[in-house]
């Protein structure tokens, strides 16, 4: 997508130059130049994301927490359609870099600075909670369900992305198969390849220090915490071409031994197990 014309060159400058630090790691993708410039645009990519909370959360005074917001580009994405979104991530510098993006369009997004297994508001404070790509990086997934479950309202509705356990390209080190090793032999291949996130700063993670699920892991993971999952990628599977029972087994293969990220939709359940 085409970025728009920059409104004020000394926020575009600041924005670069804070992002900047928080990309040098990844210098070893092929696509590094453009993976930037999707990194410093972000909110003019999140168009599925914004069809999907249409879909299943359309209600239009919905108090929105995207949790572990990152750089901010899904949380103005969803200030720009005109929901209540509050930002809220691990990283402060995080949090600076979405506000300074929120400002391309004179608009001030709250961004507070907070672990997800800890959350600093209320019992039922949100009708929706988003999730991208962040459970794999927390200290405890456990407590960061726990968090959500509490903040989120009863009829309440969360997105969440999880990696797949056995994914076939892993989503953060884009090597095939790393995800059939052992954790430790794994490393050890994702130091062969040079694909290793070495940076001073403090979002590096080695993969045995992340956390992956199988589907059905997962599934009863979340019960426990009084969440049944929805499946949202299975609405956009390449196997739907096949007679029904055909395409929901390889989809089902699929899911298992090869989908790198689950796209899903918790919503509560009146006996959590």
């Amino acid at each position: 997508m085409n970025s728009p014309v920059a409104a004020n060159p000394e926020i575009e400058r600041a924005l670069e130059q804070q992002i900047e630090p928080w990309l040098a790691h990844m210098r070893w993708r092929a696509d590094f130049d453009a993976w930037k410039q999707k990194r410093l645009w972000q909110e003019n990519y999140q168009s599925d994301a914004l069809q999907e909370i249409a879909r299943y959360a359309p209600t239009p005074n919905a108090r929105v927490l995207d949790l572990g917001a990152g750089m901010g580009g899904f949380a103005v994405a969803m200030q720009r359609a005109g929901y209540s979104i509050t930002a809220f991530d691990y990283n402060f510098a995080y949090c600076e870099i979405a506000r300074t993006r929120a400002k391309r369009y004179d608009s001030n997004l709250p961004a507070l600075v907070g672990a997800g297994e800890a959350l600093p508001f209320a019992q039922k404070s949100f009708n929706i909670v988003t999730c991208w790509d962040v459970l794999e990086h927390v200290q405890e997934p456990k407590h960061l369900l726990s968090e959500i479950a509490r903040v989120l309202n009863d009829d309440g509705i969360v997105f969440m992305t999880v990696i797949n356990r056995f994914a076939l390209v892993d989503p953060h080190y884009h090597l095939r198969f790393v995800n059939y090793l052992p954790r430790a032999l794994g490393e050890k291949y994702i130091a062969a390849r040079q694909r290793t996130k070495d940076s001073a700063l403090r979002d590096k993670q080695k993969l045995s220090e992340m956390h992956y699920y199988t589907y059905t892991a997962f599934e009863k993971f979340a019960a426990h915490f009084g969440f049944a999952i929805q499946d949202l990628n299975s609405e956009k599977s390449r196997f739907k071409k096949y007679p029904r029972a055909i395409g929901d087994a390889l989809y089902d293969s699929w899911r298992t031994f090869g989908m790198g990220t689950y796209r899903l939709v918790l919503k509560k359940v009146s006996n959590p197990k």
